[in-house]
């Protein structure tokens, strides 16, 4: 909802500055569907079951960064992202999206606006790519605890086959960690990644 209100806003700005809102507009018709997608998601849709194999599947890093820019815009935190390169996974990228946002917004809560590490990190021996939501506050609820975010990072778990563990981090804090078994994808030339996003 914070993504298309901002993009809402955004538009209206072009539109007042006679200035073309079309990219916007695509962008804004996009967080729709996965608005869409995600109150199908809550309802149980058969739909948001597992892709079949050979189904596209999601693109972890892609899909971690723009979750990050939503939480980044919508509280006012710089959220850093690091990630080994491209990996995909069979699973629904919006809801994917929608998990990822949660646990980073939850982090964002505990443990300060500028405090928060999400990185993806590829483990070849075990077949899956590790997601993990690190912040510098006060424990997180585990995501099989309760509320509407918390049953959607659980959902998404089922869907995708994956798993989850919580731990203290050293120093203090909370370190999520998502397991999702990864497709592999050609990603030839692409590094290590690491960004930080705020508003």
């Amino acid at each position: 909802m914070a993504a298309i209100r901002m993009l809402g806003e955004a538009v209206s700005l072009l539109r007042n500055q006679d200035l073309d809102p079309s990219a916007m507009l695509e962008q804004l018709m996009g967080e729709l569907h996965d608005l869409d997608d995600l109150a199908a998601a809550v309802l149980g849709d058969v739909r948001y079951r597992r892709p079949a194999d050979g189904a596209p599947g999601a693109e972890v890093v892609t899909v971690v960064q723009a979750a990050a820019r939503t939480v980044a815009a919508a509280r006012g935190a710089t959220v850093h992202v690091g990630a080994d390169g491209p990996v995909e996974v069979q699973a629904s990228a919006s809801m994917l999206r929608q998990a990822v946002e949660n646990l980073i917004d939850n982090a964002v809560i505990h443990g300060g606006p500028d405090g928060v590490e999400v990185g993806v990190h590829l483990d070849p021996t075990a077949g899956q790519v590790e997601l993990v939501v690190a912040d510098r506050g006060t424990a997180q609820h585990s995501p099989h605890g309760h509320g509407i975010g918390l049953f959607l990072v659980r959902r998404f778990l089922d869907a995708a086959g994956g798993n989850c563990s919580v731990a203290r981090r050293r120093g203090g804090g909370t370190v999520v960690t998502l397991g999702l078994p990864v497709r592999p994808v050609e990603a030839a030339g692409h590094g290590p990644l690491d960004t930080a996003v705020n508003t």
